[in-house]
């Protein structure tokens, strides 16, 4: 008896019947479906983590006490790295079972969905839809810390020479500050440089490094926007 014959007695003697063509095709569907969203997600969650990596106040990282390396893997959004490898491997997977598949190595399967990834992420991350999708995000979700509170809790150490918040009025060489906490501060900054993308305004949000000199007092050392990108002027001034 050939294996034709052995084939076919088997079929036969235990009933196998062939597996209908619509479950193959539902299964790649899933497989594409699966692959897409996990695309998606990864995009999302790339971008935000760039929207991040923007946010981040290398300048406070310097003068923090702590090594900068132990600074920087504070501010690392954990949750969104973490959101990005685990729907890049499910990509890579889902990649992995199309038809056809076993053609490309594991390292081009699993570079093309980062790629994929990235390229998306940082499409939304330009359009403004990484700081979107963080606030909604940070909204919704009640124990989620989100990048600006992140921002908030760093930058609120007046004691430690840092402050941050609102400006209420200015004077000739001083502002009122009402930071985060609704505290008012009284501000020093004669001959402070002041980066061109920031104006010395009602209203402006800034962020101070400086030394705290009795309690609602601070002399300022550095003024930044609180933001990462600010109003435009011509050049940096010292204000005098």
């Amino acid at each position: 008896m050939d294996n034709f014959d052995k084939i076919l007695e088997k079929i036969e003697t235990q009933n196998i019947e062939p597996t209908p063509r619509w479950y193959f095709q539902f299964k790649n569907l899933a497989f594409w479906s699966v692959f897409l969203v996990s695309i998606f997600i990864g995009s999302i969650a790339f971008s935000i983590i760039l929207y991040s990596v923007q946010q981040t106040d290398f300048v406070l990282i310097s003068h923090l006490k702590h090594s900068k390396m132990e600074s920087f893997l504070v501010l690392l959004p954990y949750f969104w790295l973490i959101l990005l490898l685990v729907f890049s491997l499910l990509a890579f997977f889902s990649f992995k079972n199309f038809k056809k598949a076993y053609k490309y190595s594991l390292v081009s399967i699993l570079s093309l969905s980062v790629f994929l990834s990235i390229i998306l992420g940082c499409l939304t991350f330009i359009s403004g839809g990484a700081q979107f999708l963080e606030r909604k995000f940070a909204d919704k979700i009640e124990i989620y810390n989100s990048i600006e509170e992140k921002k908030i809790q760093h930058w609120m150490q007046p004691d430690s020479g840092f402050l941050a918040g609102t400006i209420l009025e200015v004077k000739i060489d001083t502002l009122v500050l009402e930071d985060f906490n609704q505290i008012k501060w009284q501000i020093y900054f004669k001959d402070v440089f002041i980066p061109p993308v920031i104006e010395i305004t009602e209203g402006e949000q800034i962020k101070i490094m400086g030394e705290k000199t009795k309690e609602g007092y601070f002399v300022a050392r550095e003024i930044r926007p609180w933001k990462a990108f600010g109003k435009s002027n011509q050049h940096g001034r010292k204000n005098k």
